[in-house]
């Protein structure tokens, strides 16, 4: 083999090195023309040297010189900055790219390039995936965004920086001009809740799923955070929207869901759900509270086990009968108790419909209607006892209406003697009298139901009241021979109360006593001191209670033995009276007995009152000083009028004592008195006729009228002070109260 110079051995292996690389290369001269071309040039350009050498690059690529690409100033340039070029070229084989860079060199410019189509390829078509990746993001209505998880030392994490936002992110959280900004610069107390997640899908690359409150924000977030790439554990994304219009309507839905479930489980009623054939399904706890039972017991067809063995086939078949008409239908029946008690069930039933017209399930409450059956049976027995009580009323009636009329026809007769004549009136007198008292215990019962009684209150002993009432009672009592034992306490009993009110309660129940029990019986009355109120017990020895009458003795009408209360006379009213009377005063009355035969016991108990000042310092009656005057007692009750007179004699007055309003007027215009006592309801003359004659006299301007009567309520106080008087006492009068009055002329 010849050898060669070394600078043309030098040459050739440059040659067969350019030759055997896979870039393109090119040779040319300072004017881009081309000196040389590499195999791989003629291979990626589809051009043979013969078609390359000799001629310039526009010659060549013409199309490349019209895009400036390979304009000879944009080549120098690109020598100069050593930058590559870009080149897109389109040859048979299709759309190409290439990469180039050109040098300088002594013969001009060399050029190496290769081919960059995958590489372009995949760029645009990286781009293009970006761009549709921006569209599909920003086209979303939620919000979107990445961030970087930044953690301290320790790798706890402790903010994070938006890196990228969609459109819908401002809407969504209501801030703007976030990217490349910190979470806690945007808001300062940022939850630890979102750092805390956020910053576990990071390290863990496992999504979540989270759904909380924003304080910052103010609203509620539903977000899906998870790592972009498994290779970044700073990186991760959020899908999210703002719920809390959501979340509101659903704690609104939740809260009624609440309201209605408390509102069910506090009612009294049960409410229930049953399957399209009747099985029970659901029962509020009000039945479970009633009944006992627990959920397995009253499922489907259990709930029939807490019905009255005596009700529960029919109310079965009631049931299912509904149930096939699929329409609405009530039941009644009775329950028995967890307690053992018996309670009366309304049960009201409806079916609810699908769309197809198939019944979905029935809904239904039972309503405890116990009140109401009582009730009824109440009215019921109200309606009996109301007969009963006509039927008695009208027997008591005529009672005392034969003998009067058999009276009138003996004093029609003419052919009597004074004796008998006296006799024949006394007894009418007695008659009349005996229905006098029947209209006064009608009156007050009337009275007292509509609150037309108003009760005249003022320091009252019991002591004396019970010795009014015993004082009332006493002929009942002596007519049966019974033996009465009276306990009073050592010191005076007060209560701020009506004297004649309580003097009547007292008295009936000393009456009722009396009546129901056997001939020479036993009464017992005691008055004590409790705590804070006053108790008066009357005890008999009698024909007693039933247990089931004890709670029904006080109501309108009642009859404990019909028999024997028609046998001793009485309305069945007289108890009544004694309730509304002790209840008007703050009280109440309790029955007791053992039963029939065992005698009965009737306990009064009033509220205390302190004793009054006026009975602490004033002097006993001996000793008070009264000055003795001139004093006309009018009543047309004689023994009425005598006891006062005598009463008021022995205080040292001088007294004289007239019989109707008639006698008066006579009377007092011969004795000229300082003091007139003076009844109201009297014959021939009634007290108010009488009063306004007195002061017409001139002598009776300056009298002190005071009338006493039986008469307390506020029209009749008006009536009387029209009339004349100056005081109104009702009876029982207590004589400390008249004489304290005559006491005030000493000041006129």
């Amino acid at each position: 083999m010849a050898s060669v110079p070394l600078t043309a051995a030098l040459e050739i292996s440059a040659i067969e090195v350019l030759e055997s690389i896979s870039d393109g290369f090119f040779a040319c001269d300072f004017d881009f023309r081309f000196l040389y071309a590499n195999a791989s040039a003629e291979r990626q350009l589809a051009r043979s040297r013969d078609e390359l050498i000799g001629r310039s690059v526009r010659e060549v690529y013409p199309e490349l010189a019209a895009s400036g690409a390979v304009d000879p100033a944009a080549l120098r340039e690109a020598a100069r900055t050593g930058q590559p070029i870009e080149l897109e070229y389109y040859s048979a084989s299709g759309r190409r790219w290439y990469r180039a860079s050109v040098r300088p060199c002594k013969w001009g410019w060399s050029l190496y390039f290769h081919d960059v189509t995958r590489g372009h390829l995949t760029r645009e078509a990286l781009e293009e995936s970006e761009r549709q990746y921006r569209t599909l993001i920003d086209s979303i209505d939620q919000g979107y965004c990445v961030v970087e998880m930044l953690f301290d030392e320790r790798g706890a994490p402790v903010d994070f920086r938006y890196l990228e936002v969609n459109d819908a992110f401002a809407a969504q959280t209501g801030l703007v001009d976030v990217v490349g900004r910190k979470a806690r610069e945007l808001t300062p107390q940022i939850d630890p809740y979102w750092l805390e997640n956020y910053g576990r899908v990071a390290r863990t690359g496992e999504p979540v799923r989270l759904e909380r409150y924003s304080s910052p924000l103010g609203r509620w977030f539903d977000v899906y955070a998870f790592r972009l790439d498994h290779l970044s554990t700073s990186r991760i994304a959020l899908l999210f929207r703002d719920v809390t219009a959501r979340r509101r309507t659903d704690d609104a839905l939740r809260e009624s869901e609440e309201r209605f479930r408390v509102l069910v489980e506090a009612m009294a009623q049960a409410v229930w759900e049953a399957d399209p054939a009747g099985n029970l399904q659901s029962y509020s706890a009000s039945w479970r509270a009633l009944t006992g039972q627990l959920s397995a017991q009253w499922r489907n067809e259990g709930w029939l086990d807490a019905v009255h063995p005596d009700d529960r086939e029919a109310t079965r078949r009631k049931w299912f009968d509904g149930i096939a008409r699929r329409s609405p239908f009530e039941l009644e029946y009775r329950i028995v108790a967890a307690d053992g008690s018996v309670h009366w069930s309304n049960d009201h039933a409806a079916p609810l419909f699908g769309l197809d017209g198939t019944v979905r399930k029935w809904v239904g409450m039972n309503i405890d209607i116990t009140e109401r059956r009582s009730a009824e049976e109440a009215l019921r027995d109200a309606d009996r006892r109301k007969d009963e009580f006509l039927a008695i009323l009208a027997h008591e009636l005529r009672n005392p209406l034969a003998p009067l009329r058999t009276g009138i026809e003996i004093m029609r007769m003419g052919r009597i003697d004074a004796e008998r004549g006296e006799r024949v009136r006394a007894m009418m007198g007695r008659q009349v009298d005996h229905m006098v008292a029947l209209v006064d215990d009608l009156m007050d019962v009337s009275r007292i139901s509509s609150g037309r009684i108003v009760l005249e209150r003022r320091p009252v002993e019991l002591a004396a009241v019970i010795r009014s009432a015993l004082e009332a009672s006493d002929p009942t009592i002596r007519h049966k021979h019974h033996e009465v034992s009276l306990t009073l306490p050592a010191e005076a009993v007060w209560v701020d109360g009506d004297p004649h009110r309580l003097t009547q309660a007292i008295g009936n129940l000393l009456t009722n006593a009396a009546k129901y029990t056997e001939p020479n019986g036993h009464i017992f009355v005691t008055l004590a001191r409790g705590t804070g109120e006053a108790i008066v017990c009357v005890k008999d020895t009698g024909m007693g209670i039933p247990p089931a009458m004890l709670s029904k003795v006080f109501d309108l009408f009642t009859q404990v033995d019909s028999a024997i209360d028609r046998r001793q006379g009485g309305l069945g009213i007289g108890l009544t009276i004694v309730r509304q009377l002790v209840e008007l005063h703050g009280g109440r009355v309790e029955a007791h007995s053992e039963g029939p035969g065992r005698g009965s016991e009737f306990v009064v108990h009033l509220p205390l009152s302190a004793t009054p000042q006026d009975e602490l310092d004033a002097p006993r009656l001996s000793d008070a000083g009264v000055r003795p005057r001139r004093i006309l007692v009018v009543d047309d009750n004689a023994d009425a009028a005598q006891a006062m007179a005598t009463m008021l004699g022995l205080l040292g007055h001088e007294v004289d004592v007239a019989f109707d309003g008639e006698q008066a007027l006579s009377r007092a215009g011969r004795i000229r008195p300082e003091v007139i006592l003076m009844d109201l309801g009297m014959p021939n003359m009634n007290g108010y006729v009488a009063a306004r004659r007195i002061r017409q006299s001139e002598w009776g301007r300056e009298v002190l009228l005071i009338a006493v009567t039986g008469w307390g309520q506020q029209a009749d106080r008006e009536a009387s002070e029209q009339a004349g008087f100056d005081h109104h006492l009702v009876k029982p009068v207590e004589l400390e109260t008249v004489q304290s009055l005559v006491a005030q002329l000493d000041s006129r």
